[in-house]
């Protein structure tokens, strides 16, 4: 199985707490992920 394969079936949580599958962010259109890492 490929990576984008396996990210879309991914749930995450935006600012409010609501899930949202990472495949729909670039069903329409491709999307670019940056995962940024916080030391706090």
């Amino acid at each position: 199985m490929s990576l984008a394969r396996r990210l879309e079936t991914i749930e995450v949580l935006d600012e409010h707490g609501e899930t949202h599958r990472l495949g729909s962010a670039w069903a329409e259109r491709p999307a670019v992920l940056v995962f940024i890492r916080h030391f706090g």
